[in-house]
Formats: structure tokens, C-alpha cells, sequence
């Protein structure tokens, strides 16, 4: 597997790596400007790949610290997407909710606050009722909440004593920091340090093998989105997906604030005609990249 090679490079580097030390204490909050951007593509049936989706949001965030509790409190502000599913993706819709907020405790969330109003939102952004009616299976903010759940996980791995060069899988085990019950991941790996927003942040990959039993969204995409695929309109039950992802965080290690946070999704889908049984697959690729900046005034509103 591509990530597992790169992971097993990075063992040459543990001999020479320093070590730093990352912990998440804040003395007063502080106020941080995100932008999301997410890039959907699948391939059509010459093996080109074609980009269908591409969404982007800024949001507010403010970071602070209630006794040994994590609080992240973020607000919408700009939605700047384009694309096939720019109005219904539910992944990408999550970060037009009016206020969300998350509180953590070390590696685990404890709550999450906000979601109750995606139905809402769903009535004030312009959609086809087909997709809209889809969006609001209560099981859709169950998936949103636990996706909150594993960008919190993800960005509070590590802790503590680190090699800021190499694979620090098996540390991460050692101290109990690797026990997911949805994800399997292969490896961590560390690579030293780089300046984002002047900052100097710690940047770590998360390789991870991922599963979903309904990827209804990027099949909608890839079967009408005019590229030729239409002829497999009709293979719309069984859906299925397995996931290569490459999660990378840049972090700050003096307060456990992100710096960057970027994902890169190699998918292959299942999906079953529903008259005839017959099983047809399709590739897909997805990027998510996340960019934090300090310097923001404006605090989420109470």
C-alpha cells in the first residue's frame, strides 16, 4: 500500500529525531479564522478523473479551557462553493450551521452542541427536494456529529513526549492513544516542523483505512453529473466504499491549536444494479484541507 511505504520510510529518521513536547493548555481563549476546502472527484470510464465538487467556507473559531476541558466554539461566515453538490453534500453543509460547539477532554469529546439545527438549514439553502428529503434521515446528523468527533480525535493524538521525525505508531499504542472502534489506523508518522501563520508547527500523518456503507453523495455525483457515466443510474442499491486516507495535521505544539489539517481520500465504491444484480465499481478522490490563522477579533457569539 503507497501510505504504508511512506510510513515505513519514516523509520529511518527515528535514530536522528529530537523530541518535542505537545500539550493543550490554554491560558485565555483564543480567536481563530478557518477555511475549509474540499475538492470531490471520481473518475469517468477512460480512467479520467473529473472534478464535480468543489466547496469552501470560512468560519470563526474560539479556543479555550474550562478546567481540564477543551472548548472549540465556531460560527459560520462565507460559503464560497461550487460544483455539482455545492448545496447538499451533508459533509460540507456541517460548516454552515449558525454556531457548533465541541468540548473535549484529552483525546475524547465529551459533547457536541449545534447539530440540532441542520434541519433548519436545510429548508434555507436552494436544493432539489429529492436531495433535501434525503438530507433530513436523522441518521445524517449522527454521521455529522461522529465526523466532529474524528476531526477532534484526529488533531489530539499526541501528547506529551514525541519524536518530531519518524513512526511513532508504536508509542502512540504504548499510551493508549490508538483505540478507535470505526477506524483502522496503520500508522503515524511524524516529519518535523514547518512556519504556518508564523507559527512553528509540528506536522504528523494519520494513515487510516476507512469504510462507508452508504456513500450515496459522490455516486449522485459521479453517475449525473454529465461525464458519462450515466448509464449507471440504475446501479443504485448496495452502495459501498473503502478508503486509502492520508490525514495530515500541523499542529501547535505549545497549545495543541491546529495550524493546518489536510486530508487526501483514494476511494474504489460498490454499487449493485437493482433490477439485475449486477456489480459494478468506480474509483474516487477526495481532498479536504483545513488552514487556521490567528489574529481574529471577532468572538462566536453566546
Amino acid at each position: 500500500m503507497k501510505y504504508s511505504i511512506l510510513a515505513l520510510a519514516a523509520l529511518s529518521l527515528m535514530a536522528c529525531s529530537s523530541e518535542v513536547e505537545v500539550n493543550y493548555k490554554l491560558s485565555e481563549t483564543v480567536p481563530v479564522e478557518l477555511y475549509v476546502e474540499s475538492i470531490y472527484s471520481t473518475f469517468d470510464l477512460a480512467g479520467v478523473e473529473r472534478v464535480g465538487t468543489i466547496t469552501a467556507d470560512y468560519v470563526h473559531l474560539d479556543y479555550s479551557q474550562n478546567g481540564d476541558t477543551t472548548v472549540i466554539r465556531r460560527s459560520f461566515e462565507i460559503d464560497n462553493s461550487r460544483g455539482y453538490l455545492k448545496n447538499s453534500h451533508p459533509a460540507e453543509l456541517q460548516w454552515r450551521l449558525p454556531v457548533v460547539e465541541t468540548k473535549g477532554v484529552d483525546l475524547r469529546t465529551v459533547s457536541i452542541q449545534g447539530f440540532d439545527e441542520f434541519d433548519s438549514l436545510l429548508y434555507r439553502i436552494p436544493m432539489p427536494q429529492r436531495w433535501r428529503n434525503q438530507l433530513l434521515n436523522p441518521d445524517y446528523i449522527k454521521h455529522l456529529e461522529r465526523q466532529e468527533r474524528h476531526r477532534y480525535e484526529m488533531t489530539h493524538l499526541l501528547k506529551g513526549p514525541v519524536p518530531t521525525k519518524g513512526n511513532i505508531t508504536k508509542i502512540l499504542e504504548e499510551r493508549g492513544r490508538l483505540k478507535f472502534g470505526l477506524i483502522q489506523i496503520d500508522s503515524v508518522v511524524t516529519s518535523g516542523f514547518q512556519t504556518l501563520d508564523k507559527r512553528e508547527c509540528l506536522n504528523y500523518t494519520v494513515y487510516i483505512k476507512e469504510k462507508e456503507n452508504f456513500p450515496y453523495y459522490i455516486w449522485e455525483q459521479h453517475v449525473n453529473s454529465k461525464i458519462g457515466t450515466e448509464k449507471f443510474q440504475a446501479y443504485n442499491k448496495g452502495l459501498s466504499a473503502e478508503y486509502e486516507t492520508a490525514y495530515r495535521v500541523a499542529i501547535d505544539p505549545t497549545n495543541g491549536i491546529p495550524c493546518q489539517e489536510q486530508e487526501i481520500k483514494h476511494g474504489v465504491h460498490t454499487m449493485v444494479n437493482a433490477k439485475t444484480g449486477d456489480t459494478a465499481t468506480f474509483r474516487s478522490s477526495t481532498g479536504l484541507e483545513r488552514l487556521y490563522t490567528y489574529g481574529a477579533t471577532t468572538p462566536v457569539e453566546k
